[in-house]
Formats: C-alpha cells, sequence, structure tokens
C-alpha cells in the first residue's frame, strides 16, 4: 500500500515540474457554474455564496478530498465579480487556490450573456515527512522543490448565457497563460488542441404537473486529465423542495453519480455519491461531494439592455 500512496506522489510531482494546473472535479458545477466558467460571475444577479466538498475515492489511503468556498455578485449595472479559495489534499501532496473572476454581463431582451476571465495563483507543497521515506533519494531535485512549494500564475477566459432563464450555455478555456512564479522553464510540452469546457442546457417545466426537469451536457478537455463527457438530468419537485438527479460520465474516467438535495427559499443542500467503472472502483467506498448554498436577492436592474443598431 505505501508503495501504491509513493507512485501516487510519483506522479503528482510529475505534475508539479510540468506546471499541470488540474481543475478541482467536482460534479456540481451544474449547481455553481463558475467552478468551470468565469463568465458566469454576477449574471444571476444575486449575492452567491457555495461551500464544496469532496471526498474522492473514499475508504482509499490518501484519497483526494477537496474543498472551495466561492463568493459572486453583481458590482453596478455590467459588472460581475467572484472569488474562489480551493484546498485539495492528496496523500502528501496539498495544493490551495485563490482565484479572482471578472465578468462583463449584458442583456439582450431575453437572453443574459456574460464575458469573463479569472485570474489565478496556486501553490503545491510535498509533506516534508517524505525526506525521511526509505524510498526517497538525497538529493532529488523534484522532491525537494516540491516539500519547499512550487507556485504557479494561471488566467482563463469563458463565455456564457441565459435565455429566458431557461436555457444556458457556456464555453470556457482554462490554462490559456500558465507560469511557475519561480522563473524556472516548464519541462512539458503544452497540447496543441488547448484545454476548453462547454457546457449546455435547458428548463422544461410541467406547471400541469408541478416539476421541472434540466437536462445538461458538459463536455471538458483540461490539461493531464481524460477528456470527460457528462450527461446530466435534474429534477426539481415541490417547489423546488425535492431536488433529484443523475449523471452518466463517459471517457476514460468513466461514473455515474446520484443526485439529491433541497433549495428552501434562499438556502440549498445538495449531495451525489457516485461510483467509477474503473477497476479502481473495487478499492475504495464510491466518491461523496457536498454543497450547501446561500443566495442574498438583489432587486432586477442592474442588467442593462444591449442596443441592436
Amino acid at each position: 500500500m505505501k508503495k501504491i500512496i509513493l507512485f501516487v506522489i510519483g506522479l503528482f510531482l510529475v505534475s508539479l515540474t510540468t506546471y499541470a494546473q488540474e481543475q478541482s472535479a467536482f460534479t456540481h458545477y451544474h449547481i455553481n457554474p463558475v467552478l468551470i466558467n468565469p463568465a458566469a460571475a454576477g449574471l444571476s444577479g444575486d449575492h452567491n455564496i457555495f461551500l464544496h466538498a469532496r471526498n474522492q475515492w473514499a475508504g482509499f489511503p490518501g484519497a483526494p478530498k477537496t474543498y472551495a468556498l466561492s463568493y459572486d455578485a453583481p458590482f453596478g449595472k455590467t459588472f460581475g465579480l467572484g472569488a474562489t479559495v480551493y484546498s485539495e489534499n492528496i496523500a502528501s501532496i496539498s495544493q490551495f487556490r485563490a482565484a479572482l473572476n471578472y465578468a462583463f454581463r449584458y442583456q439582450l431582451d431575453k437572453l443574459k450573456i456574460g464575458f469573463g476571465f479569472s485570474t489565478e495563483f496556486s501553490q503545491m507543497t510535498l509533506d516534508s515527512d517524505v525526506l525521511n521515506d526509505q524510498h526517497y533519494d538525497t538529493g532529488d531535485v523534484r522532491v525537494e522543490d516540491g516539500v519547499d512549494g512550487i507556485n504557479h500564475f494561471d488566467a482563463s477566459l469563458g463565455f456564457y448565457g441565459v435565455y429566458n432563464d431557461q436555457t444556458f450555455f457556456g464555453i470556457a478555456f482554462p490554462n490559456i497563460i500558465m507560469a511557475r512564479l519561480d522563473g524556472n522553464p516548464s519541462n512539458g510540452a503544452d497540447d496543441p488542441e488547448g484545454y476548453y469546457s462547454f457546457n449546455f442546457g435547458h428548463r422544461f417545466k410541467s406547471n400541469e404537473y408541478g416539476f421541472t426537469l434540466e437536462p445538461s451536457l458538459l463536455l471538458r478537455r483540461s490539461r493531464n486529465v481524460p477528456f470527460q463527457a457528462d450527461i446530466n438530468l435534474k429534477g426539481y419537485f415541490l417547489e423546488d423542495k425535492l431536488i433529484g438527479g443523475l449523471t452518466y460520465r463517459g471517457g476514460a474516467n468513466g461514473a455515474m453519480a446520484i443526485l439529491v438535495g433541497s433549495k428552501l427559499e434562499n438556502f440549498g443542500f445538495y449531495y451525489t455519491f457516485d461510483v467509477s467503472f474503473q477497476e479502481f472502483q473495487g478499492y475504495s467506498n464510491g466518491s461523496h461531494e457536498l454543497t450547501l448554498s446561500f443566495k442574498i436577492p438583489r432587486k432586477v436592474e442592474e442588467t442593462p439592455v444591449l442596443q441592436t443598431n
């Protein structure tokens, strides 16, 4: 088991030296789209606070545990601002990330659109206890750099839109600027095809039966992560007091996730349990994700109407 954990550490050390800036693998991006697209900041017109926690591969020693706290809101008539802090622990690796999202938002009749970008600082650190491990080669520069902490700067772009408060769509381009802040050059070549995150969804409301169905799709290609294709279906019942959903994730990291949640006025609670289709699932108890949300409504007068002439 110890060798397995050391192997995981080795993989992350390679990522450290090649400037890998992975996107945190939250499933609840369809609840908080700012997680994958900076242009969504402030587009809802409300002040939104989200607390996310994810335990990946629960029960496996050194499995990833990720936490995030985010806030976004409109400021003035055309500006949206958001801030998110992340904390992640994987075996002996710790990562801290702090991101600021900036968005310009407009409205054309029933269409709300946002253009945004984000800037991010991250630090990845290796636990100093590995220096005392019998498998450590004294003087290994990669390990020593990891113990000291490796800092990165990153920037992303995005576009996000909502039509008639029912149809939503967006595309984001993460990692468009990646730089290691100690000035060392990258040892790995960037993928020439680049990275992106595209999502699309629509709400179908049945006034007769009192429920809403929301199918959505996510296509995402992230650095050093297999291509991800998610098909989501959420259902809202009893005036959103009961929320349920399913997610099917295709690709090399295939999985199935079940969502349950509730919204009580401005407070929301969401929980997802997912099971991987990979053989590794036999060594874990699945993955658990929890999100708490709080909304402070704002008067609907902030988003200007675009002029077409």
